[in-house]
């Protein structure tokens, strides 16, 4: 079975969020099964220094007018995995990020960069003699690769079938209807039923609208978004569409993510050995020039600073529990206003709170390792990775009951491995963190739930065969 996977991000290349450690990992899993998986992505700047060197190149052309379109080939750092990178220096290569330039502001022609670089996806699974190799499933991901979807629509010749993962819906890809023409599609897939939205036209739309399976990261989520509290106004489409509605929920890299290994942390550990975890609380404290305290709770988060992410409600919920002498640290950027709200609850307890604005990957390692509790009070969730991460460290995660987070933590039964609250208000969240503390002074209580954290099996490998079979029964269809 053969595979493209087209993803605009992916790492260790670049990353903004979850998808990426999606698409570093899942391919590489399915590869692992004998399935023949090969990525695309654009090439942005400085993408092929971390690169080894391309083994292919291919013209492809200049469709949209904005220079020729090359397809270049080569595979992913220490694998042997295959990547394609589509370049085209007008389009790709820019200052700032995948999506945003140096002002954090949208590219003004981020329609016509993923328009080219989903046409190059569709091009290579419509017409495989264009690279000798045609894949049996293209597998798309978010709103960056929907065109592709619409142009194998558009061209109405038979192709593969196409799997469309939505990792976040609130990210449409919407543009105005007046741009419509510069993305070379047909105007009769401007309407209700195809890629029209709200008086705009919208690349995710495309990409659930003409797939033969829409795919969310969690089982959960995959029903949330039935509704309008969730839909972000597709609902309605995806009621539409939902007999091939699926949530298949996201996996960890155990090589990349596993306190028996991590070179990040300061003391590794594992299962039978969880009392070593102390060393790493005890580390994060001295890094962070916080009194050495085994016997404070700490609390953690690593994190975008937004509104979905429910980091509004943390401050005002997590002074009880400063005041009983817990301690808070916080890894994140976003929302200037949170940023500040965050460094002013460090001016008030120095000795208790660290705040680091910003990202940096091996901190978020030791950080993990270090806390006891993480909190994600996230208004919606699709599915969440670092409750995934905090799990396997024997970090007991404290979270809102949403999408993946209600998939995977859960406060009472056999599989108690957290907290878990319902309703994304201070109240709530403040009272979860009080029966976290109360089950942090239980010792053994509160090594049951370690225990099942840490026991817990969210590894890719198991996800993997989810998908083959997700795959197989399109190619059976």
């Amino acid at each position: 079975m053969k595979v493209l996977f087209a993803s605009s991000e992916i790492h260790p290349l670049i990353k903004t969020g979850g998808l990426a450690d999606v698409a570093g990992a899942l391919p590489v899993a399915l590869r692992a099964k004998n399935i023949d998986v090969k990525l695309i992505m654009p090439a942005y700047s400085g993408i092929l220094e971390k690169l080894p060197p391309v083994q292919s190149r291919r013209n492809l052309g200049n469709p949209f007018s904005v220079g020729d379109l090359i397809l270049l080939e080569t595979h992913l750092p220490d694998s042997d995995t295959p990547i394609y990178l589509v370049q085209c220096q007008s389009l790709f290569e820019l200052e700032g990020g995948p999506y945003l330039d140096s002002h954090g502001n949208d590219f003004a022609d981020n329609d016509i960069r993923f328009a080219a670089f989903s046409w190059v996806c569709a091009m290579i699974t419509q017409y495989g003699h264009l690279i000798d190799w045609q894949p049996d499933i293209l597998h798309l991901n978010d709103w960056q690769t929907g065109f592709a979807a619409a142009y194998l629509a558009a061209w109405r010749l038979e192709h593969p079938p196409v799997v469309t993962t939505v990792h976040n819906l609130r990210y449409n890809g919407s543009f105005p209807i007046e741009q419509f023409d510069r993305v070379r599609l047909p105007h009769d897939l401007l309407n209700l039923h195809g890629m029209e939205f709200y008086g705009r036209y919208s690349a995710l739309k495309a990409g659930l609208v003409y797939a033969d399976a829409i795919t969310t990261v969690s089982p959960t989520y995959a029903n949330e978004i039935l509704t309008p509290t969730y839909g972000d106004g597709l609902d309605g489409t995806l009621k539409a569409v939902r007999h091939k509605l699926f949530g298949v929920l996201n996996g960890v890299d155990y090589n990349e993510w596993s306190p028996s290994i991590d070179p990040y942390i300061h003391t590794h550990y594992d299962l039978h050995s969880i009392d070593q975890k102390l060393y790493n609380k005890l580390a994060l404290q001295r890094e962070n020039g916080l009194p050495e305290s085994p016997e404070a709770p700490v609390f953690g988060v690593v994190s975008r600073l937004t509104e979905q992410k429910g980091l509004d409600l943390i401050p005002d919920a997590i002074e009880p529990a400063l005041e009983k002498g817990a301690m808070f640290i916080l890894l994140g950027s976003g929302d200037k206003a949170l940023e500040q709200q965050y460094l002013a609850l460090q001016e008030r307890y120095p000795d208790q709170v660290s705040i680091r604005i910003g990202y940096d990957e091996a901190y978020s390692h030791r950080l993990q390792a270090g806390i006891d509790m993480l909190l994600i009070p996230s208004r919606f969730e699709p599915c969440g990775l670092t409750q995934l991460y905090a799990l396997k460290y024997g970090t007991l995660p404290i979270v809102r009951s949403t999408g993946g987070l209600a998939d995977t933590v859960f406060e009472e039964g056999q599989h108690a491995n957290g907290f878990v609250f319902q309703h994304a208000s201070t109240e709530d969240l403040k009272s979860a963190i009080e029966r976290s503390l109360i089950a942090f002074n239980d010792l053994e209580g509160w090594r049951i739930k370690q225990i099942q954290a840490m026991s817990q099996d969210h590894s890719w490998d198991r996800a993997t065969a989810t998908w083959i079979n997700l795959y197989q029964s399109l190619l059976n269809a």
